[in-house]
């Protein structure tokens, strides 16, 4: 824990505290025996990083092997994950992964020096040299990423994220230490931020010095500083990265737009499905306090600042500023009608600023380095760098740092492409309330707001899912309609009906039963849904709007051809066996939900009346059961 320095100005506090920082990580990045690091993230996790961890230690403790064990936070290879990381006495870190239980015992050999460095599965180094392994920098997949390194995540790998020392070691919180021994005014943070164009990360791309300004001028002095941490478009986790693996890097640029908007509390609202964000977020929180970072008389100065993690109920429109705020003040998560904006009118009903992680995570690198430094990447529009989350059917699922501007097309070079067998589709971005465009636009998109806003689609919050060619976009479609239609909060009668014909439309189409009128009255929804309070209800039908534009000749071999290519929808593919020989068969008889195998053996069929298209059966028995399109029934239409 760090203590802080009960003299001094702000830098001589904060010097104190890094000197006496500084031998504590340079201990643990040079240490006098190998330390293995696990990499401990919530990719990490589901990976099974928590089983690599105990089978580790366990090997430690059965062999007593001089090695020490410690965690950081994985470096965006999450293909490989579990990632572990062996540092050296020489200070030379390596990479290893994929690394599960099983290889708990090599890891521990190469830690101690019984089998080379050099294994197979050495990814690469971060940190000094290995001779015949190359740089982790060096791989295919960062070749986006600055020239001169890393910036927002320079510290991912290189700390332990539960450590403050490593934190004010590497160079944190001296941004706000400096501003605060009144080096920058309230009003020059404001301008520098305006002067770097950074702007708001949640996808809007706002100027946040412009929207620190609305704050600092309102009225009153009870101002609140709040952190959009709900991140719940589906492929995206960048505010996750930030705040598991660089805690307080977050804690500080809420410190400095405090300080810069004359706010004395604030908040930190996590989505609940981020246990270890939250987790670590808190702990940061109490450090903090504990070091004179936060609280009353923040360094020695007249600045306060008191700070709260809040946790989120799992309501979707809580990512919608108003939501959140309502949520906050323990009100049911609703969107308000503004006027009047949060900056007039926000938490508790005071003014009120509201930014995403991403976003306030930038500042100390801005102030620390000045606008000038941080315009250096990016493009006219859109400046400085961006985190981004790549999922989907792609062989290198991870996250990435990447200057605004570079070629979609190269990312997916950089993602080592589509998976075997597989041709790139669709590519869906912004989530739920986002777009899905075919892979003939991706040569004409690159990484910023413009050139998706011109094919009426959205780059988001930093996820892009790729999708290949065996997925059908009708069924997507229905997925995200249904999706909006029960996260509406129900407020307004245009976006709750609205969404609920949507949905029912476009699941009438998958069940087989399209209406050649469907396109109209899809078209009049949409329409209809402009009206709505929020942007939850305004942007809920730009996915279905996409697919009719972008894969309008899908949508009619759904809606009149009752034909789904890729055998997803329930309503137009059925089950047959076509083995009655195979020993499987009687398993997936035996497991199917709704007993639609009917038959003694030798004479089995599915009842497709019984059978609910769960796909289990053809999982079990691959080699026994088909799953085909069903034959078209031809409509009757009745005579007037």
């Amino acid at each position: 824990m760090v203590s802080a320095n009960p003299t001094g100005s702000p830098l001589e506090r904060y010097e104190a505290m890094t000197a006496a920082a500084a031998p504590v990580y340079a201990a643990w990045r040079t240490p006098e025996r190998p330390r293995i690091d696990v990499a401990i993230d919530t990719s990490s996790l589901a990976n099974g990083a928590r089983a690599t961890r105990d089978a580790i230690t366990a090997v430690v403790a059965q062999t007593n092997a001089a090695v020490d064990l410690g965690q950081n936070h994985g470096y965006g290879m999450q293909w490989l994950q579990p990632l572990v990381t062996v540092t050296f006495p020489d200070g030379a870190s390596v990479v290893y992964g994929p690394i599960t239980a099983a290889e708990a015992t090599t890891i521990v050999d190469i830690a101690t020096g019984r089998v080379p460095a050099t294994s197979t599965l050495a990814v690469g180094t971060i940190a000094g040299e290995r001779a015949g392994i190359p740089s982790l920098r060096e791989h295919p997949f960062f070749a986006l990423e600055p020239a001169t390194g890393r910036r927002l995540i320079h510290r991912l790998g290189f700390t332990d994220p539960e450590n403050m020392q490593h934190y004010l070691a590497t160079g944190g919180y001296h941004a706000a230490a400096r501003m605060l021994d009144r080096h920058q005014s309230p009003a020059q943070v404001r301008q520098e931020l305006i002067d770097s164009a950074l702007g708001g990360r949640g996808g809007g791309n706002f100027p946040a010095g412009t929207k620190w300004n609305f704050l600092a001028t309102a009225p009153g002095d009870e101002h609140y500083v709040i952190c959009n941490a709900d991140e719940g478009d589906p492929g995206a986790w960048v505010n996750r990265v930030i705040m598991e693996g660089d805690p307080h890097l977050l804690v500080e640029g809420l410190l400095i737009a405090a300080y810069a908007t004359g706010s004395r509390g604030g908040f930190i609202y996590i989505r609940d499905e981020y246990p270890l964000a939250i987790a670590r977020m808190e702990q940061a929180v109490r450090e903090a306090e504990a070091a004179g970072l936060l609280g009353d008389g923040i360094l020695g100065t007249g600045v306060n600042l008191e700070l709260r993690v809040i946790r989120g109920a799992g309501a979707y429109v809580c990512g919608e500023e108003t939501g959140l705020i309502s949520s906050i003040q323990d009100s049911r998560g609703m969107p308000r009608v503004k006027p009047p904006f949060p900056a007039g009118s926000g938490v508790f009903f005071k003014p009120s600023n509201v930014n995403n992680v991403e976003t306030y995570a930038n500042a100390p690198m801005v102030i620390e380095h000045g606008a000038q430094w941080y315009i250096e990447y990016g493009t006219e529009r859109m400046r400085g760098t961006r985190l981004f989350s790549f999922s989907g059917d792609i062989q290198r699922v991870g996250f990435m740092e990447v200057p605004f501007g570079v070629p979609l097309a190269g990312v997916i070079d950089a993602c080592g492409g589509m998976l075997p067998g597989q041709q790139l589709k669709a590519i869906q971005s912004g989530g739920p309330l986002g777009s899905m465009l075919p892979a003939r636009e991706v040569p004409n998109l690159s990484m910023e707001n413009a050139p998706f806003s011109a094919l009426d689609a959205l780059m988001g919050g930093g996820g892009i899912v790729f999708l290949g060619d065996q997925v059908c976009t009708i069924h997507m479609a229905e997925m995200f309609a249904q999706f909006v239609e029960e996260e509406s909060c129900g407020r307004c009668t245009t976006c709750h009906g609205g969404n609920q014909r949507q949905t029912e439309i476009i699941r009438r189409t998958i069940a087989g039963d399209g209406r050649r009128e469907d396109r109209h009255n899809l078209a009049l929804v949409d329409r209809t849904l402009q009206f709505s309070n929020c942007v939850h209800g305004q942007f809920s039908p730009k996915i279905v709007r996409n697919t009719l534009r972008f894969f309008s000749d899908e949508y009619e071999r759904h809606s009149s051809g009752r034909t789904c290519d890729a055998l997803e929808c329930e309503g137009l593919i059925q089950f047959r066996v076509t083995n009655q020989r195979d020993p499987q068969l009687a398993e997936a008889q035996a497991i199917c939900p709704t007993a639609a195998i009917v038959g003694a053996p030798g004479n089995r069929s599915v009842n497709d009346a019984l059978c609910i298209r769960c796909g289990a059966c053809t999982d079990v028995a691959p080699n026994a059961l088909v799953r085909e399109a069903k034959p078209a029934t031809p409509r009757i239409l009745a005579l007037s």
